[in-house]
């Protein structure tokens, strides 16, 4: 029988997952040290690692750089956790790098050791394949944590990258934002760059204070100096440098003020934004900070910020007002345009990440122009974050997105009231039993007109059914009107969320990245039926 290495991967036996560094270790030096003759951009945190992964590769690429991407999980085929150049790894390719970690993790056993993990495996295969195809440069984001996780193995990267922290995995990483941001800023070594979301106060203490023991440059975004324009269609390419009296992208008359209070004062006050609007700023002269800085903030410093990203959005155009056939989001960022097709309203602040990741590997010698940050942004693909589907006529719009915990679920809600504003969507959704989905379905539950319940197909998944009653009391006490069913696989969910919400409604899917590919191929078969008919 042939190899196969997805199944090797996947044996239950070693799919638990157990944190520390020994196993990896001691792997990667059976094979070699592949980790060692490449470079690195490593990405820790709780939401956007993954854009922020995609974004950062895309310009990588577009720069001219062989780029490897190691991410998860993954959302349609397995292939897709390892990326060289926006390419999923080959069936040769991937069998040959596994056997290579099989024969290795097969001799620590036999030799009195332990087997490695999954995402043990997993890591010692992209980092096997990347060395052999000789990647300048690869993009590794963090399975879970940072101190502890498999990634962590390699030495200092170029950069490491730290997106926006939030309480997940609270079993595992601690209970408060401080103890959760201490497993995530394990990354951080002597020798990089530091990238940081500015965080909640509690967590930019701990990130700072890792910045500062290891000697390395803290960047921060500078989240008032962004503007965020229209969702067009067929929208062109743009090119950084561009003015801002672009349509719709009026930039705040206040964000000159509120970006030197902020410089000067201190940085960690824009965290603030990120819970309401989800906002990142990018690369054209970084918010850079020795540390350590002053630690008092006025208290009018949120506000002030806050303004102006309320009146950056003030120019955006629901999705039921534009023509054409490529849905763009636009913004800019001190004086730069930029478009991206991942819609959220949540994206620009990714990607605005991956422009503060640039700027700091150019700072350290990476040649990347302007022109391909801006065409790496525009060209990044990355799905189910925000994803429209492509619908015959005659079906409802259908948007997935991967929001598995509080703050994701809250930055779908805002992405809907941006990009559909007049319509009521029928929510879709299948949630894992260790989330905080209580505080998931208060996010979107006033925006409902009807939920469609399903079990993921995942072992840690809630039932439908117990999903459904906790539907209805939340419904209850936030005094919000939605129809609530229950379906007993996808198809059914599919049929039934389109039945609900008629051929000019909109259905959104979210909830567990572990569906992300059922519930796809349910619309997609739905689709299918729908064109067969007379």
């Amino acid at each position: 029988m042939p190899f196969d290495a997805i199944e090797y991967i996947n044996t239950p036996r070693w799919l638990t997952s157990r944190l520390g560094l020994e196993r990896i270790r001691e792997l990667l030096d059976r094979l070699g040290r592949p980790q060692d003759r490449l470079k690195f951009v490593h990405v820790a945190g709780t939401n956007g690692k993954g854009s922020t992964c995609a974004f950062t590769a895309s310009i990588l690429a577009e720069a001219g750089f062989k780029t490897g991407l190691f991410t998860s999980p993954y959302v349609e085929t397995f292939h897709e956790r390892i990326r060289v150049n926006g390419r999923n790894i080959s069936d040769e390719d991937l069998t040959a790098a596994t056997l290579r970690v099989r024969e290795c993790a097969e001799a620590m056993e036999a030799e009195g050791g332990e087997h490695p993990t999954e995402f043990e495996l997993m890591t010692a295969v992209a980092l096997v394949h990347f060395a052999h195809v000789g990647c300048d440069i690869v993009v590794l984001e963090v399975g879970l944590g940072g101190r502890l996780d498999s990634t962590n193995v390699i030495a200092a990267p170029e950069v490491a990258a730290i997106v926006s922290i939030a309480l997940d995995h609270t079993n595992l990483l601690g209970n408060t934002l401080a103890e959760i941001a201490y497993e995530k800023a394990g990354i951080v070594k002597e020798g990089s760059t530091v990238v940081s979301w500015p965080q909640e106060p509690s967590a930019m203490e701990v990130v700072e204070d890792a910045a500062r023991r290891a000697g390395d440059k803290l960047v921060v975004p500078d989240f008032s100096l962004l503007s965020v324009g229209k969702v067009t269609r067929g929208a062109a390419l743009l090119t950084c440098g561009t003015a801002l009296e672009h349509e719709g992208h009026t930039p705040c008359s206040d964000s000159p003020r509120c970006a030197a209070e902020l410089r000067a004062e201190h940085a960690v006050p824009a965290q603030k934004l990120q819970a309401s609007s989800s906002i990142d700023a990018g690369f054209g002269g970084h918010m850079s900070r020795a540390v350590p800085h002053e630690p008092n903030v006025p208290s009018g410093t949120f506000a002030r910020a806050q303004d102006c990203l309320s009146m950056a959005y003030a120019h955006r155009t629901p999705m039921s007002q534009v023509e054409g056939t490529l849905p763009m989001r636009q913004f800019s960022y001190r004086g730069r345009e930029y478009a991206t097709r991942l819609l959220g309203s949540y994206q620009p602040s990714n990607a605005a990440m991956a422009i503060e990741i640039a700027g700091a590997l150019r700072e350290r010698g990476w040649e990347i122009p302007d022109e391909a940050i801006a065409r790496g942004i525009a060209e990044t693909r990355w799905p189910a974050r925000f994803e429209v589907l492509d619908q015959p006529a005659g079906m409802p719009t259908v948007v997935i997105d991967g929001g598995h915990n509080p703050q994701g679920a809250g930055v779908l809600a805002d992405s809907l009231r941006d990009v559909f504003p007049d319509k009521r969507p029928v929510f879709l959704v299948g949630i894992l039993a260790d989330k905080d989905y209580r505080s998931m379905l208060r996010a979107v539950a006033p925006l409902a007109s009807a939920f469609v319940c399903v079990t993921p197909p995942n072992p840690r998944a809630l039932d439908a059914v117990d999903l459904a009653e906790t539907i209805r009391e939340t419904c209850g006490e936030l005094g919000a009107r939605a129809t609530i069913e229950v379906a007993g696989d996808f198809d059914d969910a599919a049929s039934a969320a389109r039945k609900i919400a008629g051929p000019e409604g909109l259905i959104c899917a979210f909830g567990s990245l572990y569906s992300i590919a059922d519930v796809k191929a349910a619309f997609l078969r739905a689709a299918d039926s729908n064109s067969l008919q007379p």
